[in-house]
């Protein structure tokens, strides 16, 4: 292991003499501290011998009880003993914290590892063996650690929705999440599945049978009025449609309903010359998609020729 000269990151405060003597104090403190971890480890291997299943078989109601007897958490004397397994005595390097040991445990290699500080530095950092066994590093340094860091703490989706809330109410960043494109089609889409799902949902509700209705097989016979009003309702039965069916059906509802609600307040004077072009070709788009799926419908071809996939293939960088 090369050793390199102690020099003072705070020359104003402590000269290189006295930096170096605080240096050493320091470090015999925390090898007498790692001492006493392997010690404690080797000590519950000595009571109880490891073994893969070793935990289930009552061990851990030994090594609890003990625990609470000499006054520690179970869970801190389970972590000596897994790491006083994974390092044989005759394996452990002086001069090296327990945390750093506990950091590497789990490498296959980890006894080469150990011996081989990263590049410029005389002995390993807990951060820096964490790094070096793919975990994250308590101070994560490296744009890539920190958010290696963000994504690990927003695993569960109501802490990530949560921080994504407070984060967008700060005006520079949510300017520079939405000036990405992707981001936009992300948010677009997102929400317009949400609502052919609320639309979907919605038609099913209206559509359930209510409490007095009957089965079409044990309806009695319509009179032609009641005929012509029948024709007139929705063919599907909305408690047994697929998904599939549903989503058809709210996606065209809700395109329609926004439709209804929109145009009699549009301002259309106000509109430019250039964003009528664009909605109206966005129309020519959704006539042409609608087309297709009427035609998929009909025949149960869903192929797409090569004008249709370039009618629909325009404004794909627009959100």
């Amino acid at each position: 292991m090369v050793r390199t000269r102690i020099v003072s990151p705070f020359p104003k405060q402590f000269s290189d003499r006295q930096w170096a003597r605080y240096v050493k104090q320091g470090r015999e403190l925390v090898e007498e501290e790692s001492s006493l971890q392997f010690r404690l480890g080797d000590l519950s291997l000595k009571m109880v011998e490891h073994s893969p299943h070793s935990i289930g078989h009552g061990v851990f109601q030994v090594l609890d009880r003990y625990a609470d007897t000499i006054g520690i958490n179970v869970h801190t004397l389970l972590k000596y003993r897994h790491v006083a397994h994974a390092w044989p005595p005759d394996k452990r390097v002086t001069g090296t914290s327990w945390a750093v040991h506990q950091a590497l445990a789990a490498l296959p290699d980890r006894f080469e590892v150990i011996l081989n500080p990263p590049e410029g530095k005389d002995r390993w950092t807990e951060d820096a063996a964490l790094s070096r066994a793919g975990r994250l590093p308590h101070r994560p340094l490296t744009k890539d650690e920190k958010l290696d860091r963000v994504k690990t703490l927003l695993r569960e989706d109501d802490s990530a929705s949560e921080a994504v809330e407070s984060l967008i109410q700060r005006p520079d960043v949510a300017h520079r999440v939405m000036s990405n494109p992707s981001n936009q089609r992300i948010l677009y889409r997102a929400h317009h599945e949400q609502r052919q799902e609320a639309a979907a949902a919605r038609f099913a509700a209206a559509h359930e049978p209510g409490p007095g209705d009957v089965e079409d097989d044990e309806a009695p016979e319509a009179s032609p009025r009641e005929e012509q009003v029948r024709r007139r309702e929705p063919a599907v039965d909305y408690q047994r449609a697929s998904s599939e069916v549903l989503e058809l059906i709210g996606s065209g509802t809700t395109f329609l309903v926004d439709l209804q609600r929109m145009i009699p307040g549009l301002h259309v004077s106000e509109f430019t010359e250039r964003e009528v072009r664009a909605v109206l070709d966005n129309h020519r788009r959704i006539r042409a998609a609608l087309d297709w799926c009427d035609s998929a419908l009909s025949t149960g071809d869903k192929s797409m020729d090569d004008e249709l996939a370039r009618i629909l293939s325009e404004g794909d960088d627009e959100p």
